[in-house]
């Protein structure tokens, strides 16, 4: 929790450290099991037989693809019976353009694809279809690129770009890219070692991005210098947190075809007591030679209307596609092999064109043939109240909540992720895919509109998998910029449905899985909750816990305490200060059975107060089969999206032995007076006129007082990990 002040200043080593132990998260807290995000049961082979009318098309890097028929009948996809004008190739629900030839086995399609570039993944998904009216077959064009007698080019200009993903910081500003490559503290050289393959001589263009991640009063704060094969090629100094590009052109003489090393020294020459560089990214362009070889297609940019020659062993089979449009490319026909190598001619515009030139073993395999047999979730005429995203393998480990929230008269739509991303992002990962998908549910199903939404499965801000040991993303979050830490995670964004605010619309979960027996154990917690029939004994008990009087912690909850919780629950009280071992008292408090749990104070990740009242190691060891639902007015311990480190909060919601039933916590950094009115609003709906826990954290957001600056952090970052349609025990 963080206190207002006008004067507020962390020192700078202080922040620094502060930095380091958000690096090495992973040390000090609960680790997540190393784990890749395994198939689901509906991309596994066993379906592979099944005879399906689309299939999806996996590219993860750019280029010539070749598709067999053999390919596609493992997913179920029968080519030979289909002629080219009943197929149709699209991409992000756009028309694709390809090609078909051979027969039997042998039959096959060729397209360019690329790679996505996003946040979400670099996977791309081309879907094969057989024709519909929405997306009807368009074939790949020919266009003549015999040779002309004017002389060809033999070189064309190529930007290489080294990048190396390693350090995640969510405080990077003006970027959706918040992964650098290496840290720097100076005094210190890091060296990247980088070939320019097919080097044709001449001068290159290097641009060095680097990232400025300390701030002190002198000025400039970072000085660096880069050397590149042992000669000076420039430097620079700085001040202040931010970017810094360094742009230096080199001269041949200082180029090497094989093994260039270029150094970025901080020499510390400044008067900063710390300067902390991190590098994020190098480009380096260069001519280089038009020449392929056997099993690697070449790509290149000319102008329009140009005569080249491709030396090396490209002869007059090799596929040459314009792919300017990478949608609608086109076949460069006519192009003239001979001793010199092939001669061709671009003709397709005037402007710059991008070419693809590939023999025929060269072209590129995908990188999986999935059958599409997803459900489209837009079709749903009875309506839901209830909509549960989950991760397949999941599902059935969900079923009897299902079955339960039923039983209660709700009408539950259960979604696989899969095709939430089917339908709504064409089958590429996306969070907006959830969002979307709840709209559409408002807008268009049976009303009245949805009430809930439960995430099914855990999250990472390592979408990429960049780390190694990193958390799947089973069900994404969404990763939003706030005021203290920059970038966090908001499951609140998926249920803000409209542009003109970002309240939430709907209550909304999550139950941060990475197994299906961690479903069945918060599943069994949330039914034995609500089939309690001891209501009233230790329910009506309400347990707060305070950090330290000296930043005013224990007033709040004693305000809390006295004005927004009925006056029928039993206050239980641990304050710091008060008892020579509070970790005791807390446990002991649990044991016995409390309805309610409420923490003021400050925290983290992993442990409530400075004094570590009670720390994640506490929450593993708990043996409570008496379930409090807790509301942390705190920071950080709802930090469920770290990729290799589990926070207190998941540890609490997951612990199959005892822990809390559901509770409200932060992913971010916040004042306590926003906190407190967080908590004061929530109370009063969920002992007023709200129904469930969700509803109750719903409303307590749309009560906000938004003129408060820092308000909009409240409303996104704080989480209900748990069943939102939960019904809270009550005594009386």
């Amino acid at each position: 929790m963080r206190l207002p002040s006008a004067t507020r200043r962390i020192p700078l080593l202080l922040a620094l450290l502060l930095v380091l132990s958000l690096a090495l998260a992973a040390c000090s807290r609960g680790d997540k099991s190393p784990q890749s995000r395994p198939p689901s049961a509906t991309q596994s082979s066993a379906n592979a037989a099944a005879p399906v009318d689309a299939v999806k098309i996996v590219v993860e890097e750019p280029g010539l693809y070749r598709v067999t028929a053999a390919d596609l009948a493992a997913a179920g996809f029968d080519l030979a019976t289909q002629e080219m004008a009943q197929l149709a190739l699209t991409a992000g629900g756009a028309p694709v353009a390809f090609s078909m030839a051979g027969s039997g086995d042998e039959q096959a399609i060729t397209f360019y694809g690329e790679p996505r570039d996003s946040r979400y993944g670099s996977q791309n998904i081309y879907w094969l279809n057989k024709a519909q009216s929405e997306a009807q077959p368009a074939a790949v064009a020919a266009a003549d690129a015999s040779p002309s007698d004017a002389a060809p080019v033999t070189t064309f200009r190529v930007s290489q770009h080294l990048e190396a993903s390693k350090n995640y910081l969510s405080q990077v500003t003006d970027t959706d890219d918040h992964w650098l490559w290496e840290s720097l503290f100076a005094p210190a050289v890091y060296t990247v070692t980088f070939d320019l393959p097919g080097y044709a001589g001449g001068d290159a263009d290097m641009v060095i991005s680097l990232w400025g991640n300390s701030e002190d009063r002198s000025n400039p704060d970072h000085s660096a210098r880069l050397r590149l094969n042992g000669e000076t090629i420039g430097e620079s100094a700085w001040d202040g947190k931010g970017w810094k590009t360094l742009t230096e052109t080199v001269p041949a003489a200082n180029l090497l075809p094989v093994g260039n090393e270029l150094a970025i020294e901080l020499p510390g020459d400044t008067e900063a007591v710390v300067d902390m560089v991190y590098l994020n990214q190098v480009d380096v362009a260069y001519d280089r030679q038009l020449a392929t070889t056997a099993d690697e297609q070449l790509a290149f940019s000319l102008p329009g209307a140009t005569d080249l020659v491709v030396s090396g062993s490209a002869g007059e089979d090799a596929l040459v596609w314009d792919v300017t449009d990478p949608l609608m490319p086109v076949a460069l026909t006519g192009a003239v092999a001979d001793s010199g190598g092939l001669r061709l001619r671009t003709t397709v515009g005037d402007a710059p064109r991008m070419v693809v030139l590939a023999e025929p073993d060269a072209l590129l395999s995908p990188d999986a043939v999935l059958p599409a047999t997803g459900a489209d979730l837009r079709d749903n005429p009875e309506g839901a109240d209830y909509i549960a995203v989950a991760y397949p393998d999941f599902i059935p480990a969900l079923q009897p909540l299902v079955e339960h929230r039923r039983s209660q008269g709700l009408r539950v739509t259960v979604a696989s992720i899969d095709d939430v991303y089917d339908t709504f992002s064409y089958g590429v990962p996306d969070p907006a895919a959830i969002r979307d998908y709840m709209r559409y549910a408002r807008d268009n199903w049976t009303g009245p509109a949805p009430r809930f939404l439960l995430l099914v499965g855990d999250a990472t801000y390592d979408y990429r998998g960049f780390l190694d040991g990193s958390t799947p993303n089973f069900v994404p979050t969404y990763l939003l910029s706030t005021h203290f830490v920059g970038e966090t995670a908001s499951d609140n964004w998926f249920v803000s449905l409209d542009d003109e605010d970002d309240l939430p619309d709907m209550a909304v979960g999550r139950i941060p899985a990475q197994t299906a027996q961690q479903v069945e154990d918060v599943v069994a917690k949330t039914l034995a909750y609500e089939a309690d029939t001891t209501a009233g004994e230790w329910d009506g008990r309400a347990l707060f816990v305070a950090d330290n009087e000296q930043e005013g912690f224990q007033t709040i909850a004693d305000n809390l305490a006295a004005d927004a919780v009925p006056a029928s629950y039993q206050i239980d009280k641990v304050y710091l200060g008060s008892s020579d071992n509070p970790t005791s008292q807390i446990v002991k408090a649990l044991d016995e059975g409390v309805g309610l749990v409420t923490y003021v104070g400050h925290g983290s990740m992993n442990v409530w107060g400075k004094d570590k009242m009670f720390q994640i190691s506490d929450s593993n060891a708990l043996d409570n089969n008496r379930l409090p639902f807790l509301v942390t007015m705190t920071c950080l311990v709802g930090y469920f999206h770290h990729p290799t480190a589990t926070s207190m909060g998941e540890e609490l919601l997951l612990n199959p032995k005892g822990g809390i039933v559901a509770g409200l916590m932060p992913t971010s950094e916040s004042l306590a007076t926003d906190q407190t009115e967080l908590a004061t609003n929530v109370y009063a709906h969920m002992f007023g006129d709200a129904g469930t826990v969700g509803e109750a954290i719903m409303l307590g957001k749309r009560d906000l007082n938004l003129d408060r600056n820092l308000m909009q952090d409240i409303i996104e970052t704080f989480t209900l990990l748990g069943d939102p349609a939960l019904v809270l025990q009550k005594p009386g």
